[in-house]
């Protein structure tokens, strides 16, 4: 059943086969031209154009009974073949060259078959057999050019995948990267917090045990539990940094945006910039901002055609507001935001709660992020803020 299922004719071919044997049996049967039906013509003039409904899915077995049944017709006293059933050797002779795993034995069969059957006839002519090899050679040809522009087809649907596969995995990459930095940039926010509960502590415990021994008690505890959060921490760290640079180097802060803006402005890049900074942002939340302005400020100058840059820093009593806008033209905005730096962003911007938008608007490109204030807040589900890769 699974074999038929591979081999069982296509639609085309079958239609084709149709046609093809209706011509060859009128011929065989009907026409004045040809000698009185026997079971030998008869069959040489069904089994071509039947060979021709299974010629793409199994152009072997096709050219094996049209090269039987020609030499089997060339046995007879005097073989007269059908236009019908010619038709149908070419339509083999192209399926061979076309589809066929080892189109080359098999061609060289079929010529040999059509040429034994050209000899073998009544009223064989030697131009016969040049125009018979002239459509051999011109079927042959076509089957070959539909064999190469197949595989070229096969080859670039392989790259493609593989390419879509590479992709993913550079983005599956640039994901867990983004992670690990974050996860190293929060260790320093998370300890300086736990670092500070646990001096706090140990500086009431002395008092407390004064006062109440209980409370003294609990401080002790707080103390203890904060030093071994630190411990763990210090190995998380231990195993998510692999260089002395991520060691060493001091996490930006939100107020270091200005130096940011001032520095794209020394290379020569145009920067109008709006910059509201509240006070008391959580560590998180300006580190995420800071990013934004970054990412924002690096792929507006990789592709910056000298339009200004818009940097927008602002907020309201919930949440902080980054936008960052390219003034460039059509081949701008349709480059920006494409690569892993966005990937990354999204994942800061979703872990503090966040929201991210990046895509062409009216004006330019812009990357639109909102963030919140609140500790333990969201703002993913504002439905004021667009989806990402939706214009502002």
């Amino acid at each position: 059943m699974n074999r038929w299922h591979a081999v069982r004719p296509t639609r085309a071919e079958s239609v084709l086969a149709v046609v093809l044997l209706c011509v060859a049996l009128a011929e065989a049967v009907f026409s004045d031209e040809q000698p009185a039906p026997t079971l030998v013509r008869v069959t040489a003039a069904v089994v071509p154009p039947v060979a021709v409904a299974f010629s793409r899915t199994w152009p072997e077995g096709a050219a094996a009974a049209v090269v039987a049944v020609f030499l089997l017709d060339s046995m007879t006293p005097s073989p007269a073949g059908t236009l019908g059933a010619g038709f149908a050797w070419l339509a083999v002779v192209f399926a061979v060259a076309a589809w066929s795993r080892q189109p080359g034995p098999w061609l060289l069969a079929l010529v040999v078959a059509g040429t034994m059957r050209d000899l073998r006839a009544a009223d064989f002519e030697a131009s016969d057999v040049v125009i018979d090899w002239a459509f051999f050679a011109a079927a042959a040809g076509v089957g070959h050019l539909v064999r190469r522009r197949t595989a070229q087809a096969e080859m670039l649907a392989t790259r493609l995948e593989i390419a879509d596969a590479e992709r993913e995995a550079e983005t599956a990459q640039a994901v867990t990267r983004e992670r690990a930095a974050i996860a190293r940039e929060l260790h320093d926010v998370v300890a300086h917090a736990v670092s500070l509960m646990v001096v706090q502590a140990g500086t009431a415990r002395p008092m407390a045990e004064r006062i109440d021994r209980e409370l003294a008690g609990v401080l002790e505890t707080i103390e203890n539990t904060g030093r071994e959060a630190l411990t763990e921490l210090r190995r998380l760290l231990h195993v998510l940094r692999t260089t002395d640079e991520a060691d060493v180097a001091p996490l930006p802060d939100l107020h270091r945006v200005t130096e940011l803006v001032d520095g794209i402005r020394r290379a020569g890049v145009p920067v109008r910039s709006a910059l509201v900074i509240p006070p008391d942002v959580p560590a998180g939340v300006a580190l995420c901002a800071y990013r934004t302005v970054q990412e924002g400020l690096t792929n507006a100058m990789r592709h910056s055609d000298g339009s200004p840059i818009d940097v927008e820093v602002s907020s309201d009593s919930r949440t902080l507001r980054v936008r960052v806008r390219s003034r460039g033209g059509a081949a701008t905005t349709e480059a920006l935001g494409t690569g892993t730096g966005l990937i990354g962003l999204r994942e800061r911007v979703l872990l503090c709660g966040g929201r991210l938008s990046a895509g062409p608007d009216a004006c330019g490109y812009l990357l639109d992020v909102t963030l919140p204030l609140s500790a333990g807040s969201h703002v993913t589900d504002d439905p004021r803020t667009p989806p990402i890769g939706a214009p502002s």
